[in-house]
């Protein structure tokens, strides 16, 4: 068995684009080139590429594009064409467009754009019908396409560092969303039937310039971790104390808690935050 794991150790030094070509994942265009049909995963990050050639489309099983942490400015028609496509990570580069053409990767379940440099979101985002989690957070982003409630299949919604000044009334009708960050944004009101988010367990608002929390957002049964720290609220609908599962409410010294229930008060801590913290959610442990 030692001789085993020593062979295995002295492979992945020695021979190491070889075993990542075997799993389907290349982190170049050359190999990739010389085995097409055995590419589902392109890995290229931290490369300082500033482009994407053109040639996506060539990989006829590609599932998934890894590309965070470059220069690149534009994406290639030939990304488009790729209809096995599952997952788009683009994380940290300096995109300004995603393409109306975005809706025709009827595969797609993750796209991850996060700090880019994107003002806007296609329509066409919305034809995404298996897509199950997005993250454009840092980029300078006014709107979410107001059908994006046609997104039934989404758990995850990462928006937070835009300047997003309202959530389409669309938003609502997600049955699976069960997080939704858009802090630091410039929301000035909520859906009033917030509550329909049947499956919502975490909701982070805070930094905005929310005028009030909807009382439907107590409809919110598996609701565990709400953000309102800075929101702009100054108090709290006195329902959300009957949300037996929330456990961590974090506001400001400026706005006034709801009276928790004494059933709950064990489970739920409503927790006053320094304005200048940046770090202070259980969920950042």
């Amino acid at each position: 068995m030692k001789n085993l794991i020593l062979t295995v150790i002295i492979a992945t030094f020695l021979f190491p684009v070889r075993l990542i070509a075997a799993s389907g994942t290349y982190n170049n265009w050359k190999s990739a080139l010389e085995e097409k049909a055995k590419v589902k995963v392109i890995k290229m990050t931290y490369k300082n590429i500033d482009t994407i050639p053109d040639i996506l489309d060539k990989f006829p099983n590609l599932e998934e594009i890894q590309m965070s942490n470059n220069s690149i400015r534009t994406l290639p028609a030939s990304l488009f064409r790729c209809k096995k496509l599952k997952k788009l990570i683009l994380f940290r580069n300096k995109i300004k467009v995603l393409p109306e053409a975005i809706g025709g990767l009827s595969n797609l379940e993750e796209i991850s754009m996060g700090y880019n440099r994107l003002t806007a979101l296609p329509d066409s985002l919305c034809y995404l019908s298996k897509l199950t989690y997005m993250n454009f957070s840092g980029n300078e982003i006014a709107k979410f396409p107001a059908d994006i409630g046609n997104l039934q299949q989404l758990q995850t919604i990462t928006v937070p560092n835009n300047q997003i000044s309202r959530l389409p009334a669309s938003i609502t009708s997600l049955q699976n969303l069960a997080f939704l960050d858009a802090g630091n944004n410039y929301l000035e009101t909520l859906p009033q039937d917030i509550g329909n988010l049947g499956n919502l367990q975490f909701l982070y608002l805070n930094r905005n310039r929310i005028d009030a929390i909807p009382a439907s957002l107590a409809q919110c049964e598996k609701l565990q971790e709400l953000d309102l720290v800075q929101s702009g609220v100054i108090s709290l609908p006195p329902q959300l104390a009957n949300i037996r599962r929330l456990e961590y409410v974090y506001i400001d010294n400026r706005i006034m808690p709801f009276y928790q229930d004494p059933r709950n008060v064990r489970r739920q801590r409503v927790i006053v935050v320094d304005g200048s913290a940046t770090v202070y959610r259980m969920s950042h442990n």
